[in-house]
């Protein structure tokens, strides 16, 4: 299997910070997740994240979580996303800083389409509550918890490698 680029960022973005747009899709079944590869503790492993992504530049968040979505889910959202929080840490790289990011995070409560994984990532799923204490343990899904947990607008997070 292909190693992941240990930065995740687009190449034609890594120049600067990230900038990301999330949602947060919930239904009977769960919060709708997708599976990426990435680069943790120098390890290529598989993360279970929120559908979403980077920002292009000119793009507005609205714009970027509707592109991702569609990109990685093959999802429409038929209604104005709900601000939810913002995540800002950064990502450090053989003790090396490598970018700071800041993550918006929004609810989507109606969109079309049934969400099915994209070329994008791996996989999609939905996943109960019950669950994600074990499977997200990335070091940025500190914040997703944090939230779910006790609610709040704005979280730090740090990643090392």
């Amino acid at each position: 299997m292909m190693e992941p680029d240990s930065d995740f960022r687009e190449p034609h973005l890594r120049e600067n910070d990230f900038l990301g747009a999330f949602a947060v899709i919930q239904s009977d079944a769960g919060i709708l997740m997708v599976q990426n590869r990435r680069r943790i503790g120098g390890a290529s492993v598989l993360t279970w994240d929120l559908p979403g992504g980077q920002v292009e530049p000119g793009e507005e968040l609205g714009a970027a979580l509707r592109r991702e979505l569609d990109e990685e889910v093959g999802i429409a959202v038929a209604s104005k996303p709900e601000f939810l929080f913002v995540q800002e840490g950064v990502r450090t790289i053989g003790g090396e800083r490598a970018h700071a990011w800041r993550s918006f995070f929004f609810r989507v409560t109606s969109w079309s389409g049934e969400p099915t994984a994209g070329a994008e990532v791996l996989a999609s799923r939905w996943m109960r509550d019950e669950e994600m204490a074990e499977e997200l343990t990335a070091p940025y899904h500190d914040s997703f918890l944090a939230w779910k947990n006790s609610g709040g607008t704005f979280f730090t997070s740090c990643w090392s490698d």
